[in-house]
């Protein structure tokens, strides 16, 4: 939609980096009766997301990110305490900084 080869790039690398894909949901509260909302709200951010780079809305695009990054990283701290949860392909993989 912005027509940016960098951004291309971007999307590439990223769709083949681990948990990064569209493959890659991690599902960490399969016993949490809110848990089937993650991944609608997700689905809602995304779509956001490409509506306000439709509308080169860079400042909104980027809180937008920012704050769904920010979920993606709490649902990734909470797979990486319990790497035994089900649901979570790969966690075992991936070694706390």
């Amino acid at each position: 939609m912005a027509y940016s080869a960098v951004l291309a790039r971007e999307i590439e690398r990223a769709s083949s980096l681990p948990f990064a894909s569209a493959s890659g949901f991690v599902g960490v509260h399969v016993q949490d009766p809110h848990a089937r909302y993650t991944p609608v709200v997700a689905q809602h951010q995304h779509r956001q997301v490409l509506d306000a780079i439709e509308r080169r809305e860079a400042g909104r695009d980027e809180a937008l990110m920012r704050e769904h990054s920010r979920i993606a990283r709490q649902n990734m701290q909470v797979a990486l305490r319990d790497p035994a949860a089900p649901g979570t392909p790969g966690v075992q993989l991936i070694r706390p900084s």
